[in-house]
This record gives structure tokens, C-alpha cells and sequence, in this order.
């Protein structure tokens, strides 16, 4: 008897198993999709936190430039008091000549009049005044600025990823006010997805889309963002950023290169 209610009860759990499914057809479909849009809401919350720390090394790099130069201005201070407590007064030896209150000092006499350079000779000669020299043309100097991030595209297009990177921080800590800042993130993007550390330079890219947005790298940067998310293995962020490019920028190289990834794909 205990037999026939236990297999009486799994008939009733099959049917009604059986007849949820065929309410609910989709319901597998609109799990797989729900769980999608959740990965997709991590790595997006992922990408934020990987800007956030990248954003807090920057702040950190700032701070100790500055408390750097604080240190370097007090040892200079320090090392002027210590000088001028050691210098001795110098005293004058000479003895001064005091002049009675009722006697005035002897005056100079005057020395002869003597022609002067510019006095015109007699008769319709003229002088012959010296000509002027001319100075050879100096080569503009280029600001401090400038010089530094040309240093650092240098190190960069020698592939020397690792030195350029720290030559474009010590930029960002040296010239926060250039108007350079704004090229700087996407070189530095540009050196890591040279090393295949994709998640930096998707952050250094990003940074430059958002903030910067009239800056002439901008295109570059979103196409090179879209690429690195699919490198990453995420294709849907990837193929989104890859069409904001063919949308925004139709007639650039960059959307003609996101036209053939995407036709790939």
C-alpha cells in the first residue's frame, strides 16, 4: 500500500513539472537572458572599480610629488639659515672723515669739456657711425611640457612599454594644468594594450572618451576600447562600443576597421 501512494505521489510532481513547462515555454530562455544581463552588470561594475583604483594611484602619485617638493623647499631653507648663521658681520675699516656742522664739503672741480660722440663735425661731412650687428636667430625653446611628453611618446614608439608608462605618470604629477593631460591617458592605454593587460587600458581609454570628449583621440580610443573588451571575451560590450564608433564616426579608419570585425563575428 505504502508502494502504490509513493509511486501515486511522483506521478502527481511529474504532471505538474510537465504542465509548468508548458505554461511557462520561455521561462529557461528568460533565465539564460537574466543571467546575461547580470554578468554584463559585474563587468560593468568592474570596469568602475578598476577606473576608481586607477584614479586613486594617480591621486596617491599627486600627493607624494607634492610632499616631495615640500621636503626639498624645507632642506633649502634649512640649508640658507644654516649659512647665514655662520657668516660673520663684516665690519668697515676705513675711519670716516667728519665734516663741522658749519662747513660745507669742497666741492669736485669739473672736468674739461671734451667733444662728444654724437657732436656733428664741421662741413657737410658725415660721421661714420658703427653698424649695427645682427644677431643670429635663435631656435624657439620648447616648453617644459611639451619637452616631457615628447620624451615619453619617444620611449613609447621604441617599445619600451614599461619606461614610457612612468615617464606618462610623472607627466600627469608635473603638468596636472597642460593641455596635454588628455593625450596622455590614451598613450597610456595605448602601453597596455601594447602589454595585453587589456583592463588598464580599457580604463585609460574610457577616461579619455568620458572626460575628455573634443580630444582628437577620442575615435581611436572607443574603437581600441571595443577591441580590448573582446579580447577580454566580452563580445557584447565589445561589438556596442565597435557600432558607437560606425555611428559617431562613420566616414573614419576606425569605423571602416569595427565594420570588418564586426562582419567577422
Amino acid at each position: 500500500m505504502k508502494k502504490l501512494l509513493l509511486f501515486f505521489l511522483v506521478g502527481v510532481a511529474i504532471l505538474c513539472t510537465n504542465a509548468y513547462a508548458q505554461e511557462n515555454p520561455y521561462a529557461i530562455t528568460t533565465q539564460v537572458i537574466k543571467n546575461e544581463q547580470t554578468i554584463k552588470l559585474l563587468q560593468k561594475q568592474q570596469a568602475d572599480l578598476y577606473l576608481k583604483l586607477e584614479d586613486l594611484l594617480v591621486k596617491y602619485g599627486e600627493i607624494k610629488g607634492q610632499l616631495d617638493d615640500l621636503k626639498h623647499r624645507i632642506d633649502m631653507i634649512n640649508n640658507q639659515l644654516n649659512q647665514l648663521l655662520l657668516k660673520k658681520p663684516l665690519t668697515n675699516n676705513k675711519p670716516q672723515v667728519k665734516i663741522p656742522e658749519n662747513q660745507t664739503p669742497p666741492s669736485m672741480p669739473l672736468p674739461p669739456n671734451k667733444p662728444t660722440v654724437n657732436q656733428q663735425p664741421a662741413g657737410n661731412l658725415k660721421p661714420n657711425l658703427p653698424k649695427p650687428q645682427l644677431k643670429p636667430q635663435q631656435k624657439p625653446q620648447l616648453e617644459p611640457d611639451k619637452m616631457a611628453f615628447n620624451n615619453a611618446v619617444e620611449l613609447f614608439k621604441q617599445k619600451q612599454y614599461d619606461k614610457a608608462i612612468e615617464a606618462f605618470k610623472s607627466f600627469q604629477q608635473k603638468f596636472k594644468d597642460s593641455k596635454l593631460v588628455g593625450d596622455i591617458y590614451f598613450y597610456l592605454g595605448e602601453c597596455y594594450f601594447a602589454k595585453k593587460q587589456y583592463d588598464r587600458a580599457i580604463i585609460n581609454y574610457d577616461y579619455l572618451v568620458n572626460t575628455y570628449p573634443h580630444n582628437k583621440w577620442v575615435k581611436t580610443a572607443l574603437f581600441k576600447e571595443g577591441v580590448s573588451f573582446i579580447k577580454m571575451g566580452d563580445k557584447i560590450d565589445g561589438r556596442y562600443l565597435l557600432k558607437k564608433v560606425i555611428q559617431q564616426y562613420p566616414s573614419s579608419t576606425e569605423a571602416q576597421k569595427a565594420k570588418k570585425i564586426l562582419g567577422g563575428k
